[in-house]
């Protein structure tokens, strides 16, 4: 089995056995899904071409804040489930970490399908993001950028300054974002494949 393959559907009413399967350096547990690379399943990655609605996680600090009361807003209008990981109050002495660090293992978890982030630049927001294992955030300003870097690059957060971009442009990019759906392409995952190495080697020297 690939280390990228998704997982089967249990019954709701049984509760199968712990189930550990070895792939490549790293063991999992295939059931409870307790690891931090959103690869194991690509289940999800399709929910929205098939018209389903998804699960979506948002932060943002004092930078953001504006814009994401305003997404979240929208994004529980369109059908989507949303969870708000703060600010929930603006502050202009908050801190990025409190709500994007959370944002970022809810998504590594698969706790929500994709994250938006957003600080003044979207830069801090990205960087702290990134630190998260199995995350592949970046900042996002352009159209071509949000769907591209799904479909090529499995992009799971979504990031963008509350102080460079626009309401209606951040609505278009986040739609274009959640619409997008990862291609699987062989070289991609490839590619994807040896910046998932990385981290383990990390992991390992921990």
């Amino acid at each position: 089995m690939p280390w990228f393959s998704p997982t089967k559907r249990r019954h709701r009413n049984r509760k199968p056995k712990k189930k550990v399967e070895r792939e490549g350096h790293e063991e999992r547990d295939v059931y409870n899904q307790k690891i931090s690379d959103p690869f194991v399943t690509l289940k999800n990655q399709t929910r929205w071409a098939q018209g389903e609605y998804m699960r979506i996680g948002i932060a943002a600090d004092h930078g953001g804040f504006s814009l994401k009361e305003e997404l979240l807003s929208q994004l529980r209008a369109a059908g989507h489930e949303v969870v708000d990981f703060g600010a929930h109050r603006l502050s202009e002495g908050d801190d990025y970490p409190d709500y994007v660090v959370p944002l970022a293992v809810a998504v590594s978890a698969l706790e929500v399908e994709r994250g938006v982030a957003i600080c003044g630049s979207g830069v801090r927001a990205s960087v702290c993001a990134n630190k998260i294992r199995g995350i592949r955030a970046a900042v996002i300003h352009d159209h071509f950028s949000a769907r591209q870097g799904v479909e090529d690059d499995h992009l799971n957060i979504l990031c963008m300054g509350g102080r460079t971009v626009g309401p209606a442009v951040a609505w278009d990019l986040v739609q274009t974002f959640l619409a997008a759906k990862f291609s699987q392409a062989e070289r991609h995952l490839r590619r994807l494949g040896k910046v998932a190495s990385l981290e383990r080697k990390k992991s390992r020297h921990e």
